[in-house]
Formats: structure tokens, sequence, C-alpha cells
């Protein structure tokens, strides 16, 4: 009972730390969107340099808080047994370059190198493109925010026969020895000093487990981190969730 107690008590300070954080990264980009908005709108109309540089801000926070709201749906989802999912034959190859082809831009803007090792080929899937897709996305957004410039991000692909595994890693600031078997978890936040919510791991594992496949980590603290997706080929059947 003590301990049952004692980790309820961790559990409900973890989902403090959460809210609190939750709350704190929703202020930050409005109150960039809003900083910037009145800038513009105080801005002469021929000052096109402050304009490009304001609506390119309000774009991006704006995409980064659309993603926030959107991690946290689909968690609120997966708690109330609400989560779905629409299977289907996908070529996972195009789900994977359509995922690198969105993150290039920003491998230029912060000077980091994104390296795609693409196979001829690969096996179809029974999965739900767009999903797997977030789940691609999240885990190279954790790369390259926790990467510096002068980085590397690299994607490789394995084909195994009756399943495929996709490894994603990069030369960040690694994840130390004693979060690692915690970062998957729900409302852990690891680096509080990164902007996130702390629960995109746990929706991208989450979303893997359902497509009967795993995903794991294994990381360096100083040298960087290895994502392994691993999903069963179109020969496996993915029940519709």
């Amino acid at each position: 009972i003590n301990n049952l107690a004692g980790e309820l008590g961790t559990t409900e300070h973890i989902k403090n730390d959460f809210i609190s954080s939750v709350s704190h990264e929703l202020r930050t980009p409005l109150t960039a969107i809003k900083g910037w908005a009145e800038t513009i709108m105080a801005s002469k109309p021929e000052d096109t340099e402050t304009m490009h540089k304001g609506m390119q801000v309000i774009l991006d926070e704006t995409s980064r808080l659309s993603s926030m709201v959107e991690d946290l749906l689909d968690f609120s989802r997966m708690q109330n047994g609400r989560f779905r999912m629409v299977i289907d034959k996908i070529d996972i190859l195009a789900e994977l370059e359509e995922a690198v082809l969105m993150f290039t831009d920003r491998a230029r803007r912060e000077s980091l190198t994104l390296v795609f090792n693409e196979p001829d080929e690969l096996p179809h899937l029974m999965g739900d493109r767009n999903r797997l897709r977030q789940v691609f996305v999240n885990i190279l957004d954790n790369a390259f925010k926790y990467s510096a410039a002068g980085g590397e991000v690299k994607i490789e692909t394995v084909n195994c026969g009756d399943h495929i595994k996709i490894i994603i890693t990069d030369t960040g600031c690694g994840i130390p020895a004693q979060q690692l078997s915690r970062v998957k978890r729900k409302f852990f936040k690891g680096n509080m000093t990164k902007r996130g919510s702390g629960i995109g791991l746990a929706v991208a594992d989450e979303i893997i487990c359902l497509h009967g496949g795993t995903l794991e980590l294994a990381s360096e603290e100083g040298k960087g981190t290895e994502v392994t997706i691993t999903l069963p080929t179109a020969e496996k059947k993915v029940p519709a969730i």
C-alpha cells in the first residue's frame, strides 16, 4: 500500500509538472504570434523585410502550436479509448520521402546535415499513412531539436523480410542513462529547457504498438540518439483500431 501510494504521488507530481510545462509551452508561441502581429501592424508598407520575417515567425509558431494541440488531442483519445486508425496498404518509402522533404529546408536553416540512405524499394505495409507520417515527423523533430548546428541527422532502412526497420540517428546532446527508460512514459519530459509538450514520443510509441511494431531508443549523453522503428510488412495483418 505504501509503495502504491508512493507511485501515485510520483505520477501526480509528474502530471502537475506536465500541466505546468504545457501551459508554458502554449503561452510561448501565442506571445510570439501576438508580438509579431503587432509589429507588422505598426510597420510601414514598404518595410517588406520586417513583414517577411514576422510572417515567417508567425507561420513557424502556428505550426508548432498546431502540432502540440494535435499531440494533446491524440493523448486524450488514447486515454479514453477513442483513438482511431484507418488501415490500408501503404508505400512506406513514399511516406519516408515525404517526411524527409518536410525537413530539408529546416536542415538548411539550422545548419544541419540531413542524410537519407534511400533504398531502391521497400515492402508495402498495412497501416495508417497519416499516423505513421506523424511518428516520423515527431522523431525527426526531436532529432533536430536536440542537435546543434553542424550536426547530422541520418535515416536508414533495413528490409528484414517479414518486417522492416527504420533507423533515425542524430549527433545531438543525447539522453542521460537514468532517463532513457522513462522517455516514452506519458507526461515525462526530460529536458525542461527544450520546447515541446513531453507527450509526442509517448503518442508515437503507442501508434507504432497499434501497428504491431516496436519503437526502441538507444542513446549516449553528449553523443546522440538512435531511434529504431520496427514494423511488420503487408503479409502480417494489422487489425483496424
